[in-house]
């Protein structure tokens, strides 16, 4: 409106005075036509005003806004202001919530460059704050964002704002001062119009999304385990029997798998969840796949078979004999299913976390895990020592060689987790 006013150098003073101290400004002006001056259109009336004053409102942050945006840098994400408040207001405000940082810088939405690349580079960085933004330049910034590989979130609340919503990778849209629009394209909405609430669902999402790896390295470890005795079984031409039977694996993964895995499931997120960046894009990688096949994995399947064998040395079993078909045939089969058994009790325990020792976290702070484990070996007990079950199995109780081995998983499925994360955290420093 200044412009509209001619020349009021005390009134650009004023204004640049308010703006600095996080105010938004409002400029009244007036215009008295003659009695028989007759106008038609705005533009021909809004010409020659006389300005009246400055009106200067405080909006002030939320008081936990300037803590929350600290958080989000904690949890490496990058943080842009969009509004169409005046340059020197936009600037107070990213200050006053520590926005504002030394690579930061204001942008006024009528200087954004037309080219997008150009636009991506200029915007790629943390604390960046465009102001007089308008509607259209939130969907050229999403738009020049993606394209430089970010994952991009929205807020919007106004009819204006619903292709930029619909365009980010996340669309938020307020809850209580959004528009049916704005609601109806975002992806979700913020029924307390708190930013805080979004930093705690990015929380709850991380946390639900490292739960979802902890289950998937469980039971991955769990089908190797399961897998190798059919390995032996055919690469030596089936003259080693299997230490494991179809049934057997079957009660394995319901019986006594299905407990701690759901119980995985309902981790609590650690503390540092939101200061530790995103372990992965993706459910599964590299090293979840290392972790399952290169340690954890090879571990228990190398303490099933080592039960399995020990019971037939015990019986004086040598190498090149026939392994035979009578009862060590079964107590070797109930030493390699006790082995698989009581690895995957200590491995429910290690997937807890894929970089902290489950003693750190605390054996028994997750209460569903504990007792998933608890009543998963009461349930062995009962597969190997009830007769009815033990035969439907085709195993029995292992002997006391076949059971010591059996015993020893634990540990070496823990000491394997130990030193595994002990090289990662060496290697991430």
């Amino acid at each position: 409106m200044l412009p509209l006013c001619g020349d009021s150098p005390d009134a650009s003073i004023a204004l640049g005075a308010m703006a600095e101290r996080g105010l938004r400004v409002l400029a009244v002006a007036s215009r008295t036509l003659a009695g028989s001056e007759h106008v038609i259109s705005p533009v021909d009336l809004e010409t020659n005003l006389e300005l009246l004053g400055l009106v200067g409102l405080q909006d002030p942050p939320r008081p936990d806004a300037a803590d929350v945006i600290a958080s989000c840098r904690e949890a490496g994400i990058r943080i842009a202001m969009l509004t169409g408040d005046h340059p020197g207001t936009a600037k107070a405000i990213a200050t006053e919530l520590g926005l504002f940082g030394p690579s930061s810088m204001v942008v006024d939405g009528t200087d954004l460059p037309e080219d997008q690349e150009v636009l991506g580079a200029l915007l790629d960085r943390d604390g960046i704050v465009v102001s007089r933004v308008a509607p259209e330049d939130k969907l050229r910034i999403t738009l020049a964002l993606q394209a430089r590989g970010h994952v991009v979130a929205m807020t919007g609340d106004g009819v204006n704002d619903g292709p930029a919503l619909r365009q980010a990778d996340i669309g938020i849209a307020m809850g209580k001062s959004g528009t049916d629009v704005a609601r109806e394209v975002a992806d979700l909405v913020l029924l307390d119009d708190n930013f805080a609430t979004i930093v705690e669902a990015v929380r709850q999402g991380r946390a639900t999304f490292s739960n979802i790896r902890h289950f998937l390295t469980y039971h991955l470890t769990d089908n190797v385990a399961e897998m190798t005795p059919f390995v032996f079984w055919a690469l030596s031409g089936s003259q080693i029997p299997l230490a494991l039977g179809v049934i057997q694996i079957l009660f394995l993964d319901i019986g006594t798998d299905l407990l701690s895995a759901t119980a995985l499931g309902a981790e609590q997120p650690e503390a540092e969840v939101l200061e530790r960046k995103p372990e992965a894009r993706h459910l599964i990688d590299r090293p979840l796949l290392t972790r399952v096949f290169g340690v954890l994995g090879p571990v228990e399947a190398l303490m099933e078979m080592a039960a399995f064998f020990v019971t037939f040395l015990a019986a004086g079993w040598r190498p090149g004999d026939s392994f035979g078909e009578g009862q060590t045939l079964l107590a070797a089969s109930g030493a390699a299913f006790t082995a698989v058994v009581i690895g995957q009790s200590a491995n429910a325990f290690a997937c807890r976390s894929a970089t902290r020792w489950p003693g750190a976290l605390g054996w028994t702070t997750n209460r569903l895990l504990f007792g998933a484990v608890i009543i998963e070996l009461i349930f062995a007990l009962g597969f190997l020592y009830i007769p009815f079950i033990a035969d439907l199995l085709e195993h029995a109780p292992p002997t006391m060689a076949g059971f010591g081995v059996a015993l020893l998983t634990a540990p070496a499925v823990l000491a394997a987790d130990a030193i595994q994360k002990g090289v990662r955290r060496r290697m991430s420093q």
